[in-house]
């Protein structure tokens, strides 16, 4: 799970890093799914990162309203620099126990059910889908483990965030198959070599 302020030692440098370990894939998993999000949604993002992403989603949805969820201050920071305190963007600092008391038409999880274990991964979920309204979509974009050279990646990954970040997770939990058992799931993508996928699930 992501401690508070964890991740603000490589705020400065996680988007770079990222595009230099993943190429394009790590934004074209995030964006592929966002055209199917209504106007007017009212958006749950949850582990938001340097916020590259709401700049997207604004240009794509600019009727919609976002709720913004990051542990790290300063990646809100940055998240607001890059929208100019966009008044569509509502920034919470805190995690998923932040989330506001109110339904949301979409909720997005990007690189973010990777911070769980497959015990607490079950009670998220359940606590996000308590926050989304009949027919709500859920984007959720994560790294999986299907291929011989994925599980020493992902160790290595792990050991990486742990010391530089705090982090408590050893290993990538079964995020997929959790997800299923609250939401139904519509469609999905792989990228990177199936190395990462991002998969659409609606509300049951």
């Amino acid at each position: 799970m992501k401690s508070l302020n964890g991740f603000d030692t490589i705020s400065h440098v996680y988007d770079p890093l990222a595009k230099l370990a993943f190429g394009r894939s790590i934004q074209q998993s995030q964006l592929f799914f966002l055209n199917k999000i209504r106007k007017q949604s009212k958006i749950l993002i949850l582990g938001g990162g340097t916020g590259w992403i709401l700049l997207e989603l604004l240009k794509r949805q600019p009727e919609c309203e976002v709720w913004y969820i990051e542990a790290s201050a300063k990646m809100i920071s940055s998240s607001r620099i890059k929208t100019t305190n966009d008044q569509r963007v509502h920034f919470i600092h805190g995690t998923e126990e932040n989330i506001p008391n109110q339904h949301f038409d979409v909720a997005i999880t990007n690189f973010f059910l990777d911070l769980f274990d497959d015990k607490s991964i079950y009670h998220l979920i359940g606590k996000i889908k308590t926050k989304l309204k009949p027919g709500s979509i859920w984007i959720a974009t994560d790294f999986v483990n299907r291929k011989r050279w994925h599980a020493p990646v992902l160790k290595l990954m792990y050991l990486f965030f742990r010391v530089t970040c705090g982090i408590n997770s050893t290993y990538l939990p079964k995020w997929s198959e959790a997800m299923k058992t609250e939401m139904k799931e519509i469609e999905s993508k792989s990228f990177c070599s199936e190395f990462m996928e991002t998969k659409l699930f609606l509300l049951r």
